[in-house]
Order: structure tokens, then sequence, then C-alpha cells
């Protein structure tokens, strides 16, 4: 008999040791999880602390934008011997020049990044940024191919063949061509009158591009798919002179110099 009570008050501490023991890793537990949920929320306010920190930041209003616009140049195609679907080209960075200082220009911006000309569309914006205020006089950039360590912006300017610099489709007598050129070229192009930039207002530098005089010839379109034209093509893309490119004041971006 005493042997049965004996028993049944240890097994009695035992469930009241359990018990305790429970509560006690229930207590553990959720302290856990209190340190877990504060732990997190201590995070997400440190994180939407940065962002409000970073977005009451006040910053300056862009000052100048650049935009593209194509020119097409027929030269008395009534058929539509060619015609450009796509042209691309890669540029590694546009500077503008201080006027009446030939060593002195500012970043505007910096890439290499893709020229997308909008073919459908008058004036295709680029890009906006923020130069110091001034009066300039001409717009620097260079055509550029990929050299083997930078990173390439678009797959179409690399492939087993090599690294291009510009990148047309088309149709030429009505079969589908694709043209890739692997010449670099600097551009500095004479603004028709100086352009004066403000940090007051926005102005607009549309460059205008002719992508059809770049397979003329002597007056005569160059098959694009034939290897032994592709010399005067690239001799076309690269030299201003021919106002392959073109460059002008255009607040309004209508594709017209601003008077």
């Amino acid at each position: 008999m005493e042997t049965k009570i004996t028993e049944k008050i240890k097994e009695k501490g035992n469930n009241n040791l359990k018990n305790k023991t429970n509560k006690m890793t229930n207590s553990i537990f959720k302290n856990k999880i209190r340190s877990l949920i504060v732990t997190i929320m201590i995070i997400a306010a440190g994180i939407t602390g940065c962002s409000d920190d970073s977005s009451t930041t006040p910053t300056q209003a862009n000052n100048l934008s650049f935009s593209s616009m194509s020119s097409a140049d027929s030269v008395g195609d009534l058929q539509g011997a060619l015609v450009l679907d796509t042209v691309k080209i890669l540029i590694k960075e546009i500077k503008l020049n201080v006027a009446n200082n030939n060593q002195d220009s500012s970043n505007f911006k910096t890439g290499p990044f893709v020229l997308f000309l909008n073919l459908s569309a008058p004036v295709n914006v680029i890009s906006a940024g923020i130069i110091p205020d001034g009066l300039y006089d001409k717009i620097k950039f260079e055509v550029h191919k990929l050299n083997d360590n930078e990173a390439v912006p678009d797959p179409e300017f690399a492939d087993s063949n090599g690294r291009y610099s510009v990148i047309v489709k088309g149709r030429y007598l009505g079969n589908n061509f694709i043209y890739k050129s692997t010449k670099s070229a600097h551009q500095i192009l004479q603004f028709p009158d100086s352009v004066q930039v403000t940090s007051a207002n926005l102005t607009n530098i549309t460059l205008i591009v002719k992508p059809y005089i770049w397979f003329i010839e002597n007056n005569a379109y160059l098959d694009p798919r034939e290897p032994s034209n592709s010399n005067d093509t690239d001799n076309n893309i690269k030299d201003n002179v021919n106002n392959n490119f073109r460059a002008f004041k255009d607040d309004d971006k209508n594709g017209i110099q601003d008077n």
C-alpha cells in the first residue's frame, strides 16, 4: 500500500515537472518568436527609414535632354529598293564642348549605350541629365565597337564572329538583310548656332541621323548583303562630312532647329 502511494506521489511530481518544463519551453519559444518579429520589424523600419531619407534628398532638375531622329534619303527611289526596319548604334559617350574652348567639355552621358533609331516616329528622346550652365558650340560622341572586356548592353552587338558598333536590319530588293559594322569613329558636330544651357530651363538637342545615306554610293544603292560594299558603307557611317549626322537645339522636339 505504501509502495503504491509512493509511486503516485512520484508520478504526480514527474507530471508537475513536465508541466513546468513545457511551460518554460513554450515561454522560451514565444520569446524567440517575439524577438524574431521585433528583429524583422526593426530591419524593415531601417529599410523604410533609408528609403524616406533618400526620397527627401533634394536633387537638381535635369537641364539638358538629348533626342534622335531618323531621316529618309531615297535619292529618287520610287520602287523602294532599300527599306530599313531597325537601326541601332553603340555610343560610348556624349560630350558637349564649351564655346570657343576646344579643351573644355562636359560629359552628358557615358556608356556604352545603344542609340535606337525609331524609324516610325519623328523624334525619339534618348536621355536627360545635368551639365554646367554655359554656352556650347559642339557635340562630341563616339560610335564604338565593344572591346573584349566590356559588358554587352545588347546581345546583337556581339556574336561568335566578333563585336560590332552598328546593327541595321531591313530589306534590299525584297530580300531580308542584317548589316553589322565593326568600325569605331569619333564624331564632332558643330551646332548651327551655339546652344545656351541654364538650370532654369530644360534644353533639348536633337541628333538627326540619315541611315539610308550609309548605303548610297554615286547616287545608287549598295547591296548591304555584298561584302565588297562594306568598306564604302562603313566610311559613310563614320563620315559626318556627308551629313550622316547633324545636331541642333530643338526644345519643342519637332525635328526642326529652333530659331
